[in-house]
């Protein structure tokens, strides 16, 4: 019997647990080259080890998605300040209900991460990282040095954004951004711990599909999510 720890799983078919929150998500990118080559990739791995043996449960390649900025979500809520948590957590329960709560999202709305109309991010993969025993991303990187300008502009609108929204919610993500696309989650760090020879494999395996392939991402928007499948469904 394999034991399940992490919070993301309910099961080995895999059976995706409820996590419910919402993000600043890019929207699709209109020409896919890059995710139909990191899919055909993804295809030759299907019985791997790192499936296998280590038990990584990968996402349907529909909720492939690249977020800038975490908002409110099940884990974070116990984080909010108590004067506001009965309203996020009344935003999370009804499955986020639109139109947003201006009181709850004036920051976000305002952000230029959501105003700006173009950050014109072209991005290739970087490398395949077992990320803290949880997950397994693809990190990206900038393809040159106009997108590695705007990057740098994206990560300060970011931080300035977190600085607002936490001053009023007590709530931020994590300061360091890099931009990656979560492949799957582990069912528990024990077995992802061993993994590190069947990460490199895949590595390798990956940067080789998506090399000449970049990822041009241009527009954010709220995304609400149910679980880690949902993002492609675009509940916002």
């Amino acid at each position: 019997m394999i034991s399940i720890t992490n919070p993301k799983l309910s099961g080995l078919e895999p059976r995706w647990a409820p996590f419910r929150g919402f993000s600043l998500v890019f929207d699709p990118p209109e020409e896919d080259s890059f995710f139909g080559a990191l899919r055909a990739g993804l295809a030759k791995l299907e019985n791997d080890a790192l499936i296998a043996e280590f038990y990584l449960r990968l996402l349907p390649p529909a909720s492939y998605h690249v977020t800038a900025w975490d908002g409110v979500n099940d884990a974070k809520l116990a984080e909010v300040v108590p004067e506001f948590r009965a309203a996020w957590e009344r935003f999370l329960q009804a499955s986020a209900a639109r139109p947003f709560p201006e009181d709850l999202f004036r920051d976000v709305q305002a952000s230029e991460l959501l105003t700006c109309p173009d950050w014109s991010l072209r991005l290739r993969c970087a490398r395949i990282e077992n990320w803290s025993n949880v997950s397994l991303v693809a990190h990206l990187e900038a393809a040159d040095a106009a997108a590695a300008a705007n990057l740098e502009r994206l990560r300060a609108a970011r931080d300035a954004l977190s600085e607002a929204f936490g001053r009023r919610f007590g709530v931020r993500p994590h300061p360091d951004y890099e931009p990656h696309v979560t492949l799957g989650y582990f069912a528990n760090g024990a077995l992802a711990a061993g993994s590190a020879a069947a990460v490199a494999r895949w590595n390798a395996a990956l940067r080789a599909a998506t090399a000449g392939h970049v990822l041009t991402l241009r527009r954010l928007h709220l995304s609400v999510f149910a679980d880690m499948t949902s993002f492609g469904s675009d509940l916002a």
